[in-house]
């Protein structure tokens, strides 16, 4: 019997309305401005180059091991890359404002996550967030911007864990967090190793949320009316195969 239903956050539930060039740009220009209100003035180039360089050694991080590194430090390895070594608490506090403003002015629900929330909510399931995030306030904040954040029952980041899909562990979290058993509970995700197959490894059932037809996979849809009719046949019968 299935009782909770966990979704993605990034490119699930919000993603960004821009390429990721466009994003990352924009993230440099709030970056560059911010320090210059310190009294730091470099190049946007230079910028966008050393914010490249330190998302990219942060996610080789997490990539390897799984485990979250914080905003924070991804931020000191950029200040560390332009050869700025303040570490101030106003300052670290205007970058991480800075760093985030694309999330909130650069993305928008994805069409039809809303409903899908309320609608599982009103089918009696328990609804779960489990997301790879290296923030936790910023989340929290754009989800109430959307009206999503009040119909969560539990919120499992990695950046709260420290573990990052697909480790077992946060996915643990997140049953315990609502008190069901891995065969009661079903994830939706973008990502097919970070969240498919992360549910798969412990015994959650998994829907991957895509329109990639290059891998075969039997519960996949591209858009949460389907997600929520194989929901519905999870329910009913565990073995039962997507809708056509």
């Amino acid at each position: 019997m299935i009782k909770a239903v966990f979704v993605d956050f990034w490119k699930t539930l919000v993603a960004p309305r821009v390429s990721e060039d466009e994003y990352f740009a924009f993230r440099a220009k709030c970056l560059a401005e911010a320090l210059m209100e310190f009294g730091y003035t470099f190049d946007f180039n230079r910028v966008l180059s050393a914010h490249k360089s330190s998302r990219r050694i942060c996610d080789a991080v997490r990539e390897s091991y799984f485990i979250e590194v914080p905003l924070d430090l991804e931020l000191k390895v950029f200040l560390s890359l332009l050869d700025v070594y303040e570490r101030g608490q106003n300052f670290m506090a205007s970058l991480r404002n800075a760093y985030m403003r694309p999330l909130f002015n650069l993305t928008s629900t994805v069409d039809g996550a809303y409903s899908f929330l309320k609608n599982v909510r009103g089918m009696g399931f328990m609804v779960g967030l489990i997301s790879n995030v290296y923030t936790d306030l910023e989340v929290f904040d754009v989800l109430k911007r959307y009206g999503l954040y009040n119909l969560f029952d539990s919120m499992i980041l990695s950046y709260i864990v420290g573990f990052r899909k697909p480790k077992p562990e946060i996915f643990k979290f997140a049953l315990n967090s609502l008190h069901v058993n891995p065969d009661e509970a079903v994830m939706v995700g973008d990502d097919y190793n970070a969240d498919i197959m992360g549910a798969l490894n412990i015994g959650m059932k998994a829907i991957w949320f895509t329109n990639d037809h290059s891998v075969e996979y039997p519960f996949k849809a591209d858009n949460f009316n389907s997600i929520l009719n194989i929901i519905v046949n999870f329910s009913r019968n565990h073995h039962s195969l997507p809708p056509s």
